[in-house]
């Protein structure tokens, strides 16, 4: 399996950014879900994400490689990005904060200790945005590559733990 990336390379078959490519040939569309009240998070949506927690600790794992200027997530990783769509974890539901406070999270000029789980679907969603914007891609790989993936999901496990 493989994401695309479109970098404007002139007769090279190019999808779009969130379409995921795979071996046979077809595509299948990924859109984040509508906003919705229903799409409240529970617990057993976390504990589907935190499943890919070990995944991400493994720094021997090859998350991405680069062809061509083109980023190419692992199959695990883009199993991941799948279920943070199915389970909800591309929506807004609830009071945000405002983007600034997001960002700032994203940069980790604010620590993640203090991000709660509206705060960690909107930087899933900003990374998620982050790499369909990036020429290649890349935004994803980077995230997992400097750690901010993994130390979200711990902080995603603090927050599981807090509710039981």
């Amino acid at each position: 399996i493989r994401i695309w990336k479109k970098i404007g390379k002139i007769g090279k078959n190019i999808s779009f950014p969130n379409t995921i490519k795979n071996s046979e040939s077809y595509s299948i569309k990924i859109t984040m879900p509508v906003e919705e009240e229903s799409a409240k998070i529970t617990k057993e949506n976390i504990d589907k994400v935190l499943e890919f927690m070990p995944y991400f600790e493994n720094k021997d794992n090859i998350f991405f490689t680069v062809v061509d200027c083109w980023v190419e997530d692992s199959v695990e990783v883009i199993n991941f990005l799948h279920t943070l769509y199915k389970e909800n974890f591309t929506t807004s539901c609830g009071e945000s904060r405002d983007g600034d406070h997001i960002s700032l999270l994203l940069n980790r000029e604010i620590p993640l200790s203090e991000a709660n789980i509206v705060d960690i679907r909107a930087l899933f969603k900003k990374i998620l945005a982050g790499d369909r914007l990036t020429m290649g891609g890349g935004f994803i790989a980077a995230s997992i590559e400097n750690g901010l993936v993994l130390d979200i999901l711990k902080r995603l496990k603090e927050i599981r733990d807090e509710m039981d």
